[in-house]
């Protein structure tokens, strides 16, 4: 880097384009040049332009220089007032700025309307979801509840404008301009067809004139009326929209319109800066395991930031961020009615049980009396929905994050795991139904025990368990231990009638070589291969145990369905005869299961030997590969001149 790069830099803020003037200022920030603050301040003063004051004021604060003073109400005011006269952006007119909720500062007194409409406005402008350290800075100068109104607000109508489609009457009158037409398409391409191919045509001969008319309608009530991505900056103002709402609102967008990729991504990185638990466990989840990849390399890239930022790995981010759903460290949540407190308490199937002043089980809160305080009530109400939804929002998160621990092989150093997990009021319930191995320090097993209800451990035999003090601790696994072991833990839970939060102790490793009759290594197994059934069953299997369709090769045919675990780089992929997209139910048979290194790009060297595969995750694996084969019809010896490709 040359010497006086900062007096170089310096010298763009002075520019006629203002992209070179924001990137100037961007530099001097990034560069950590101090002495660049004279001049900025004086740039500032002259600049007109309010993405490039924006990134000014960034810079200023990012140089040490203190800011406070022009960010005072009146000076705020008099700025959005200036800049509400210009021409808003012309993509942003789906946005109601009239909708934004009345906002208060930190001190309590009222914010003007026009302040949050231009932060809108220029938030849009700025087109940075993620945030900059300006609009960060607006958003802390107001109280918690305007900044989560803020956040929801601007989040649910980015999402309502990006999925707007077609209404039932325009689908209707569709479906009446093009059905007949496509049901007397369909007739005559199976007609028409040779002997031989009719079979690839007759899905579409059976369907009757009223089947191809929902058929077409479903299509164009399908279709996408527009798009908010172009508006995507003013995500930078969701960050702290309430967690459990952002969880769901996410979930449901990802699941119902996951070929948005750009809009997903955007929204993450939205939320990501608030720092929320429960946004956090999402992004880890994600990041793990998604559909699309870029999603998850966005939600990957979002992880990393946030433990940077607090010097953690990953994993140590996820064990310290699992929301506990209001609930203290004695599992109970506390709700002041009135001048009454409603205890919420787990119940033994982890659901919330609410109990009333004199510990009664109620079904709900009742109604208030007359001389209750409706703030308290109001507050007591919504505390209680949140606790709810959130709680199982971890649950199902911290299972899956469980789950994949066991099958990874994650060891837990003994003082972290009783801090986080163990203690923790809706992780310590949940690992209660876990077997855990201890681990000297050498990683050898020293024996195996369960916590309990009252806080202890104990083994098969019921007594109590002491860890040492150097003790590594990890999930059990068929895999790991002899089988009297996994049968004796597999009585244990039911005698004590306690379900398994996931299966540990019934997948044993498959009895496969690892080198080959030519001292090779072997990378895939192959014991059903020809097993038959037809693509849309096979779908359905692998979508149950938690499988993904491959990326599609050129002319859009995919023969794989695969299982990412990202914390120890390998990508399950189970191979199937293939299928075409858009997607046909034609006979399929089964093929191999191999595993792949998700670090390597190439298509020719990303096979992992089976020996490189963590014991548990090839056991679970192959359980897989089995379940996936009961599925079909059996093995067929001619099974390949029944493919159709």
């Amino acid at each position: 880097m040359l010497p006086d790069i900062g007096r170089r830099v310096v010298e763009s803020l002075g520019a006629t384009k203002s992209e070179v003037r924001i990137e100037a200022a961007n530099w001097l920030a990034e560069l950590r040049y101090a002495e660049a603050v004279p001049a900025i301040t004086k740039a500032l003063e002259k600049e007109t332009r309010e993405t490039v004051r924006a990134a000014y004021l960034t810079a200023l604060e990012a140089l040490g220089d203190d800011i406070s003073a022009r960010l005072a109400p009146a000076i705020l005011l008099a700025e959005a007032k200036k800049g509400l006269k210009a021409k808003p952006p012309a993509g942003l007119a789906w946005f109601s700025l009239d909708a934004l909720p009345a906002c208060k500062w930190l001190d309590g007194s009222p914010v003007e309307p026009e302040i949050v409409r231009w932060w809108v406005v220029l938030a849009c402008k700025l087109k940075e979801p993620g945030g900059n350290a300006l609009l960060t800075r607006y958003l802390g100068l107001l109280d918690a509840a305007s900044r989560q109104a803020i956040g929801s607000l601007v989040l649910r109508q980015f999402i309502a404008h990006d999925t707007r489609h077609p209404t039932l009457d325009e689908g209707i009158a569709h479906a009446n301009a093009h059905a007949p037409q496509r049901y007397q398409g369909n007739q005559q391409r199976y007609q028409n067809a040779k002997a031989e191919h009719k079979q690839y045509y007759e899905a579409d001969f059976q369907k009757t004139q009223e089947q191809v008319f929902e058929e077409c309608k479903r299509e164009k009530m399908g279709e996408y009326l527009g798009s908010a991505i172009g508006e995507k900056g003013t995500l930078a103002l969701t960050a702290h929209a309430p967690g459990h709402e952002v969880v769901t609102l996410l979930q449901q967008y990802m699941r119902d319109h996951y070929q948005r990729r750009s809009q997903i991504e955007a929204m993450l990185e939205g939320v990501a800066p608030g720092n929320d638990p429960v946004v956090i466990q999402l992004l880890l989840g994600i990041s793990r395991r998604y559909r699309t990849a870029s999603v998850q390399e966005k939600a990957r890239a979002l992880v990393q930031q946030i433990a940077d930022r607090n010097g953690w790995t990953q994993d140590q981010l996820a064990d310290r961020t699992i929301p506990t759903a209001g609930l203290d460290d004695t599992g109970k949540l506390e709700l002041a009615y009135g001048d009454r407190i409603f205890t919420v308490v787990l119940d033994a199937a982890m659901k919330p049980e609410l109990r009333n002043p004199e510990g009664k089980i109620v079904k709900a809160l009742p109604e208030p009396r007359q001389n209750d305080d409706p703030v308290l009530i109001k507050d007591a109400k919504a505390q209680f929905s949140t606790s709810k939804k959130e709680l199982k929002q971890v649950i199902d998160l911290q299972t899956a994050r469980l789950f994949e621990a066991m099958c990874t092989g994650r060891i837990w150093p003994q003082a972290e795991w009783r801090e986080y997990l163990h203690r923790h009021p809706i992780a310590g319930r949940l690992i209660q139904r876990l077997v855990w191995l201890e681990l000297d320090a050498e990683g050898a097993v020293r024996g195996s025990f369960r916590p309990t209800e009252d806080g202890s451990l104990i083994d098969t035999q019921d007594d109590e368990v002491e860890l040492a003090a150097d003790s590594q601790l990890r999930l059990g696994h068929a895999s790991l231990v002899d089988e009297g072991t996994a049968a004796t833990w597999n009585k244990h839970f039911k005698d004590y009638k306690l379900v398994p939060l996931f299966a540990q102790m019934t997948r044993k490793s498959p009895a496969v070589a690892f080198i080959d009759d030519k001292g090779q290594p072997v990378s895939e197994i192959n014991d059903r291969l020809g097993w038959i059934s037809d693509t849309f069953t096979l779908r359905g299997s692998f979508a149950k145990l938690g499988y993904q369709r491959a990326q599609a090769e050129d002319g859009g045919f995919f023969y794989q369905y695969t299982k990412e675990f990202s914390s120890a780089g390998v990508r399950v992929a189970i191979e199937f005869s293939g299928n075409t997209l858009p997607e046909e139910n034609v006979p399929a048979a089964l093929k191999t299961l191999g595993f792949e290194d998700m670090k390597t790009r190439g298509y020719s060297d990303r096979a992992l030997p089976l020996s490189s595969v963590p014991p548990v995750l090839l056991a679970e694996a192959y359980a897989d590969y089995l379940a996936i084969a009961q599925a079909c019809a059996g093995f067929d010896a001619g099974w390949e001149k029944k493919m159709p490709w």
